[in-house]
């Protein structure tokens, strides 16, 4: 009768493959700066590839949807467009943004930059209709990075 048992050889596996890198951002990620804690939200096709960099560097949730109609208030503390489709899209779009977003959020919009000013002038002209603040642009290659926030007016705190 067999008592114990002996292994005679450990046992072959396959070596785990190495973690691939996420692609470049094209300096996006400069101009979103620190997430650390933050509940991100992106809108658009692209955004799986930023969705890994977000989460590598720390935020703490990041939802991917293609567009703003399904967006929760009181979700968000970040708003990020990786490709704003158009000037007339963020029109429409910003009255969901604004509901989604948590006090003193902010948003990242990411545009095609043209040899005009005016689709530049329309999104911060757009921005400030709609109550956001602090609102730079910065031109990265062929692309116009626009950052603003949402102020939180008129909150309280509670004892």
């Amino acid at each position: 009768m067999l008592t114990h048992a002996r292994a005679t050889g450990a046992a072959r596996h396959a070596p785990e493959p190495p973690l691939q890198p996420c692609p470049p951002d094209g300096g996006l990620m400069q101009e979103i700066g620190d997430v650390d804690g933050e509940h991100i939200v992106l809108l658009g096709k692209d955004g799986p590839d930023l969705m890994c960099a977000l989460v590598r560097a720390g935020a703490l949730e990041v939802a991917h949807l293609a567009a703003p109609e399904r967006l929760q208030a009181d979700s968000a503390s970040m708003v990020i467009v990786p490709v704003l489709p158009s000037a007339d899209w963020l029109a429409s779009a910003l009255p969901s943004l604004r509901r989604a977003m948590l006090p003193n959020a902010r948003i990242i919009l990411r545009a095609q930059a043209t040899a005009d000013a005016l689709g530049a002038k329309r999104i911060r002209k757009l921005l400030a209709l709609h109550g956001y603040d602090r609102i730079r642009a910065i031109r990265r290659g062929e692309w116009l990075v626009t950052s603003a926030e949402l102020p939180a007016f008129g909150l309280r705190k509670a004892a």
